[in-house]
């Protein structure tokens, strides 16, 4: 699942900011009770009260985005009047009229200002009629985006031509789920792990994927691994020399934890959110995790497998780049590898920093156990990283942190 979903990601990359990465579990976007996240430029908001989607309008609460604009907002309760400004413009509005002010100029309201959750809200659009941003709700992943003139004048983007990118987007987007609707015929099956997770006696690592809007922290896809260890112990990211089965407490950073009314408490001093969902899998940080398995033994690879990266707003932003490499495995035991060194096959630094590209193609031998893969260059050079198949699927695997599938 995890490499169509991050082929979608990439194919998108010049809007991500729209965050195309979809989670698993997340809620129908078209849902009033939705959560619905908001993305100013390329930072998720922190609001009180999220978005709404209300009689067929999306609504945003006031004070979070345009306090988050640099703007003044004044509240008169008695009056029902709000007034935001900044040092360009002036705008009024008084709740219940489907119409406001800015700058002294009537404008019309998609639908009247309200309160909506405790918080005074207004329509989407009137945002950017506002301020000049570009805005749009995204159903298809429930999050509304704010593009504002600044962020586009800093990152020489031209207005239209990201409009009309935003536009493409959505109209593909609602192609693709209508050829969804229209071929999918089989009954929708819930996905189910092996075993249900037990929080008494949660053991072994577990991995799911979240978006790295903008490429910025892992390339584009980011994974969380957790490897739940003896004598309440955790390990929290890929184990150093391999798969779980090599974790050496001595050497790694273990920590020791507790879970306590659906708090996941580390000895490190951080708490959080921890579950098991109605299907039985295991959810921390609200990423639901799917426990890592041992590779079964006489399983065959011979597949070449393209890993796909990028940092920044791929086709906009000036300084965007992106990047593919290739993995190749072949039955009788030997790789090729292009694009970077064995060295850094598994590594996940930040992609404007990291130096593990190569100009020229590596072979050598591989050999995987459990979930270990042992990769001996020609040069004589041994590398182990973690290695675990995605969904019993041998053409989507997991090497260190990152997927490489069959494309």
């Amino acid at each position: 699942m995890a490499k169509r979903i991050f082929r979608l990601v990439v194919c998108f990359a010049a809007i991500l900011v729209i965050g195309i990465g979809v989670q698993q579990g997340k809620a129908s976007a078209s849902s009033a009770d939705s959560i619905i996240k908001i993305y100013l430029n390329t930072n998720e908001l922190d609001t009180k009260t999220p978005a709404k989607i209300k009689n067929g309008t999306t609504f945003v609460p006031v004070r979070a985005v345009f306090e988050s604009l640099g703007m003044k907002v004044v509240w008169e309760p008695k009056k029902q009047l709000l007034t935001v400004k900044d040092s360009e413009r002036t705008i009024t509005l008084i709740v219940g009229e489907k119409a406001a002010k800015i700058n002294g100029k009537t404008v019309a309201l998609e639908a009247p200002a309200e309160n909506i959750d405790g918080a005074l809200q207004v329509p989407l659009h009137f945002v950017g009629d506002a301020t000049g941003a570009i805005v749009y709700w995204d159903p298809y992943v429930a999050e509304v985006s704010i593009l504002t003139m600044k962020f586009m004048k800093d990152n020489n983007i031209n207005k239209a031509e990201l409009d009309k990118q935003v536009k493409e987007y959505l109209a593909a987007k609602a192609k693709e789920e209508a050829a969804k609707k229209k071929e999918d015929t089989k009954p929708n099956v819930t996905k189910k792990p092996k075993t249900p997770v037990d929080l008494n006696k949660i053991n072994g690592m577990y991995a799911g994927f979240r978006s790295d809007f903008g490429g910025y922290e892992c390339g584009g896809m980011c994974w969380d691994m957790y490897t739940f260890l003896p004598n309440k112990k955790v390990l929290i990211g890929p184990p150093a020399n391999g798969g779980p089965e090599t974790i050496d407490c001595k050497k790694e950073k273990c920590l020791s934890y507790s879970i306590n009314k659906g708090q996941l408490k580390l000895s490190n001093g951080k708490t959080m959110p921890i579950k098991k969902t109605k299907n039985g899998f295991l959810e921390i940080n609200s990423i639901a995790l799917t426990k890592v398995e041992p590779v079964p033994k006489g399983t065959t690879f011979n597949n070449t497998y393209t890993f796909m990266g990028y940092s920044g707003l791929i086709g906009v932003t000036p300084t965007a780049n992106s990047w593919t490499y290739k993995l190749t495995l072949h039955k009788n035991g030997t790789f090729e590898l292009s694009g970077i060194s064995i060295g850094s096959l598994a590594a996940n630094s930040n992609p404007s920093t990291h130096t593990g590209h190569s100009g020229k193609d590596e072979k050598g031998k591989y050999r995987i156990q459990n979930n270990t893969i042992t990769m001996t260059g020609s040069d004589g050079k041994v590398h182990k990283a973690l290695f675990f198949i995605h969904d019993s699927d041998v053409d989507d695997i997991q090497v260190g942190l990152r997927n490489y599938y069959v494309n």
